[in-house]
């Protein structure tokens, strides 16, 4: 009696591993989540053929819901919870064994080929070069954390794997390209424009799998099957890599040598606080009063965040910072409390 997790790998019958296939033939109870990824239709009927009754469909509310009682059934038969790529690279699946553990119910995690890496192996970049994975959603909530965690991958040189939503027939890579643009156009860091280097990537695992790289306004025009669609947004590339996307993926000289990073935000923070160092280098006091030196006193911490934001890659953090250090700097300034000079203008 237990509580299986089995990863069914990407989502064909060419990924069920040997054990997998041995925990689903010996369970009294099989549910397959039907909710975080795509199955060819193959994949289903095997486990029809197989299961019979035994095999429930299962929704996100079942799953999330009704994990109590799943975690109840293990208590006193073999079920198993049957999963797209790794088990527990969802994070939904993790509050099952969680739940199971509190129970004192035995828990076994059967792993399988995960998407993620799947897809970064497609890619012919380097692996240990990706940064932050992000998922852009159908409905568009939340696509602006989305660019700026590109973005600040990208000011690191990191590739950013971009994983689309399933929900409701998936969402397609022209789409979320266009999501994208429109909150280009709302914030205008540079990062969504027409040379911008992207991998296109769409059912990967299955047996009409795509892989192409190109700029972005050649894929807003390409023609891709269903999804599961997924892209990547290449940092900084190592010749071996640029290599590869060009001999593997199609993407043409034009669009590797029009690669670049959008440096602009480092560039204008590492102004922004030479801009503050400087003016506190000059700064005259006029009033020696306790009040104003304790502003002085946050002025310089908000500084020292902003160093220390941006040399983590939080560049979004460190302008707020410095933000903060220049408008303090500033009132003291407009009422005569201090003097100085900012030598340097923003841009």
């Amino acid at each position: 009696m237990a509580l299986y997790l089995v990863g069914l790998g990407l989502g064909s019958s060419g990924y069920l591993t040997r054990r997998a296939m041995e925990v689903i033939k010996r369970s009294d109870k099989v549910y397959l989540d039907t909710y975080t990824s795509f199955f060819e239709p193959g994949l289903i009927e095997e486990l029809r053929t197989i299961l019979g009754s035994r095999l429930i469909e299962a929704d996100r509310r079942l799953l999330e819901e009704d994990v109590s009682r799943i975690v109840e059934e293990a208590g006193e038969m073999d079920v198993a919870i049957l999963i797209p790529g790794d088990p527990l690279i969802a994070t939904t699946h993790i509050s099952i064994i969680i739940e199971a553990a509190r129970r004192g119910v035995e828990y076994h995690v059967i792993h399988g080929v995960s998407a993620c890496s799947a897809l970064i192996s497609a890619s012919c970049l380097q692996a240990y070069k990706f940064g932050k994975i992000v998922t852009i959603p159908k409905s568009g909530i939340g696509v602006e954390t989305c660019y700026r965690a590109i973005l600040e991958n990208m000011e690191r040189g990191l590739h950013t794997l971009i994983l689309l939503d399933t929900a409701d027939g998936g969402l397609d890579i022209p789409s979320a390209i266009r999501m994208l643009m429109r909150v280009e156009d709302e914030v205008g860091m540079g990062l969504i424009t027409p040379e911008r280097l992207v991998i296109c990537l769409a059912r990967i695992g299955f047996g009409d799998e795509f892989r192409w790289a190109g700029s972005l306004a050649e894929a807003l025009e390409k023609s891709y099957p269903p999804p599961p669609h997924s892209m990547i947004f290449p940092g900084s590339l190592h010749f071996s890599e640029a290599e590869a996307l060009e001999t593997l993926l199609g993407a043409s000289p034009k669009a590797i040598e029009q690669h670049k990073l959008p440096w602009s935000i480092w560039q204008r923070l590492q102004k922004y606080i030479a801009n503050v160092e400087n003016a506190l280098r000059s700064l005259e006091l006029v009033d020696q009063s306790s009040e104003v030196r304790e502003v002085l006193d946050l002025v310089d911490r908000y500084l020292d965040d902003s160093r220390r934001f941006l040399s983590g890659g939080r560049s979004f953090d460190s302008l707020a910072a410095i933000s903060y250090a220049e408008g303090l700097l500033d009132c003291l300034r407009m009422l005569d409390r201090v003097r100085f000079s900012w030598g340097l203008r923003r841009d």
